[in-house]
């Protein structure tokens, strides 16, 4: 009887054990081609609002995406380079190869460290950026790309250039080195008090206006009829001459740049004889409550795409998306598409494919670690945002 006791017991943990490396060998053939996403934001402090803007357009994609086998593994970054290391050494443990974020270029620091694993990070800066991490981010170089183009259609051919004292110095240095041929270029104070005194000087505003002064009192001693003709006409403006540029391209933001655009009006600089452009506003709708911005023009993303996705986004969280949470859908959307391609082997030399990618936001390819866009162009007219290029 115990031999009998013995024999079954030997038996059924023979079969139990067999029965456990076959369910393990079957989890790991299944886990094999499963798509493993690190994901790096600020979830926590003083950003966690954009880094949970961020979450939820990944997960919008995930969702679109459709894939049991697609799986993501959020971290907090804190928005600071110890925590976003830490949180990728915990990536790399856990046999992780790619990870979308961080946002910022702060968080990049040690990033460099993490040699297997590739990120996504939106920042938009292009300089020093470390070989494992690609900058998805609206950069300055796809902006004058476009806009050199765009120059060139339009025949625009002496511009001036303009920034605040010791801000975008990097995106500065791109633009200046860029083909587009800047007439001169100034740094102006960023108290908006001491802009308009600034612009004045840029636009000889009180040598235009003595010349009208000038002009006037000859044109009042005349009896000639086209003498007063003219006159009628001179009295109806502020200034005479011309500047000598035909376009102004500004790159700043907010209350800085509507300072700076409504100097050039009151300095009587008509922006229907000189085009005003500007650095990727993110569709700023507070842009139309001035006037001295009609006509504005600035490169940026697919607006439609980014219509349908805002509203997609707001339906689903029932709040609005922080405005470049587009390109968190778009990156994952971009492994996903690379994953999928090879045999659901994820490798990151596919995120360099020379034909590019399509996103939501646009047309981009990736080459030496930047993400080059196929911006547009588009104006401010009429509280509307109007393509024009």
């Amino acid at each position: 009887m115990k031999k009998i006791l013995l024999f079954l017991i030997i038996t059924y943990l023979s079969l139990t054990i067999n029965s456990n490396a076959a369910t393990q060998n079957q989890e790991d053939i299944e886990n094999a081609d499963i798509l493993k996403i690190g994901i790096l934001l600020p979830l926590t402090g003083e950003f966690k609002d954009i880094g949970d803007s961020f979450l939820k357009s990944i997960q919008l994609a995930l969702y679109d995406v459709s894939n049991r086998k697609v799986r993501i593994y959020p971290k907090d970054s804190k928005a600071k380079a110890l925590d976003s290391y830490k949180a990728a050494k915990e990536f790399e443990e856990n046999g992780i190869k790619i990870v979308i974020g961080p946002i910022f270029y702060e968080s990049l620091e040690r990033l460099n460290e993490i040699n297997g694993i590739t990120f996504i990070s939106f920042t938009n800066k292009t300089q020093n950026i470390p070989k494992n991490i690609i900058s998805f981010g609206i950069n300055i170089e796809s902006q004058i790309n476009v806009l050199n183009e765009y120059f060139y259609k339009e025949k625009i051919k002496n511009t001036l250039l303009l920034s605040p004292k010791k801000k975008f110095v990097d995106q500065i240095k791109a633009i200046k080195s860029s083909k587009i041929n800047f007439n001169r270029s100034f740094l102006y104070d960023i108290s908006p008090k001491k802009i308009t005194g600034q612009i004045e000087k840029i636009t000889r505003y009180r040598e235009r206006k003595k010349n009208l002064e000038r002009r006037i009192e000859i044109l009042k001693k005349s009896d000639l009829y086209k003498n007063q003709q003219e006159l009628k006409k001179l009295e109806q403006r502020h200034t005479l001459g011309s500047v000598n540029f035909d376009s102004v391209l500004v790159v700043d933001f907010g209350e800085r740049l509507k300072s700076v655009l409504t100097s050039f009006m009151f300095s009587d600089i008509s922006n229907k004889k000189v085009k005003f452009f500007t650095v990727n506003q993110w569709f700023d709708k507070t842009l139309f409550n001035e006037n001295a911005l009609q006509n504005l023009h600035f490169p940026g993303i697919d607006l439609n795409n980014l219509q349908r996705f805002n509203k997609k986004f707001s339906n689903q969280f029932k709040v609005k998306p922080y405005d470049a949470s587009i390109l968190a859908y778009d990156a994952l959307g971009l492994v996903y598409y690379c994953w999928s391609r090879n045999n659901f082997q994820f490798k990151k030399e596919q995120l360099y494919e020379s034909k590019g990618f399509k996103g939501l936001h646009g047309k981009f390819f990736i080459e030496n670690n930047i993400t080059k866009q196929k911006l547009k162009i588009y104006k401010v007219s009429e509280k509307k945002f109007i393509e024009v290029y």
